[in-house]
């Protein structure tokens, strides 16, 4: 496997297991998605399938369209973040029946763990990126 079909892979991994991972939260853990959470899952979501898509397509040419959903969705999850943890600080007021302030897991923030994984996956379009211009 050479290094950019590897890169296309992890980011596919990556974004299948967020994906996973949301749809457990709430369809078995029975956490209730806030609206900053909604928006979170609309850039994630397609990208397991888009990028399964490139993957299996070897289609390298999918990264700026990958990079451009991570990182609004990573703006999205850092703004979540910041909701969460600066007391004071709601520039958005999300609507009920969950606020975009409930910690669900205090210890591990599911916001920080969409950053993560937004992260990941823009960090891997980049590589990608520049693996083509050599």
């Amino acid at each position: 496997m050479d290094r950019r079909t590897a890169l296309l892979a992890f980011a596919f991994l990556v974004s299948l297991v967020a994906t996973l991972g949301s749809l457990y939260y709430s369809e078995v853990r029975l956490f209730l998605p806030c609206e900053l959470c909604w928006y979170q899952r609309i850039f994630m979501y397609p990208q397991a399938l888009l990028l399964f898509l490139a993957l299996w397509r070897a289609d390298y040419g999918i990264w700026p369209y990958s990079l451009a959903l991570s990182l609004v969705g990573g703006s999205i999850s850092l703004l979540h973040l910041a909701e969460q943890k600066i007391p004071g600080f709601a520039p958005l007021a999300c609507k009920p029946p969950v606020p975009c302030s409930v910690e669900y897991i205090p210890q591990f923030p599911i916001p920080l763990q969409a950053l993560i994984a937004f992260s990941l996956i823009a960090s891997s379009m980049l590589l990608l990126a520049r693996q083509g211009k050599r």
